[in-house]
């Protein structure tokens, strides 16, 4: 007798911050680019919390990715050291694949103290349903699909801002882990390599939407994910 075996397999997307750890000294701006990997799943839209020490870092300005179609929301709250993106896909089209969801430009601050300090995203792995941290939505469902991120480790320095250096790329752990690739990033690296067209990996996918434009589809995290 024949047995025919079938596996469903649950969108899985992850969230990382490149570079992954690295030396920055007082003075000196740096950049740490939001990745995405959304682990071949179509997505409608990202949000993206991060949490910095505001005694030691100060964050300057926000750059979106090129991955959605609108950032509708990308919020800098220096009182509490708190980064907020989100990126939804337009009517015609899903994001799938690796990129950029934005850029976030630093500085350290001129009395900052030296020693190590983290970038950490908001994120509960426990609680799916959560919708005020960092989430993953998946195409048409609203289902949150964000499993995993990956933090960052700093170390505020004392030398010349020639002198910072990057450490290689994270390699995701559930919950916030951190680990390190076999490559290397240079500070402001826009992640990954680049397609024929110059465009990030991943690519926009056609879907077939019915809906009328200004009409909200869905509501999902921090800008809601209210498509335009």
């Amino acid at each position: 007798m024949n047995h025919e075996l079938s596996t469903i397999y649950a969108a899985s997307a992850t969230l990382s911050i490149q570079p992954a750890s690295g030396t920055f000294n007082i003075g000196c701006p740096f950049t740490l680019d939001v990745f995405l990997d959304t682990g071949g799943a179509r997505t409608d839209g990202t949000d993206a919390i991060l949490f910095y020490d505001q005694s030691r870092f100060t964050a300057q300005k926000i750059r979106p990715g090129t991955i959605y179609a609108d950032y509708p929301g990308t919020v800098i709250d220096a009182t509490k050291g708190r980064v907020a993106i989100s990126g939804i896909s337009s009517l015609s089209s899903a994001f799938a694949g690796q990129g950029i969801l934005a850029s976030i430009d630093f500085v350290v601050a001129a009395d900052a103290p030296v020693g190590a300090t983290q970038v950490t995203f908001d994120f509960d792995p426990a609680d799916k349903s959560k919708t005020t941290d960092s989430n993953v939505a998946e195409q048409g469902t609203v289902s949150e699909i964000l499993s995993q991120v990956s933090n960052g480790s700093y170390v505020v320095g004392t030398g010349t801002c020639g002198a910072v250096q990057a450490t290689p790329t994270p390699v995701v752990g559930r919950g916030g882990s951190i680990g390190t690739g076999s490559g290397q990033l240079p500070i402001g690296n826009k992640g990954g390599s680049l397609t024929p067209g110059g465009k990030e990996p991943g690519v926009a996918l056609p879907t077939i939407v019915l809906a009328t434009a200004g009409v909200a589809l869905s509501l999902f995290g921090v800008a809601g994910l209210v498509r335009k």
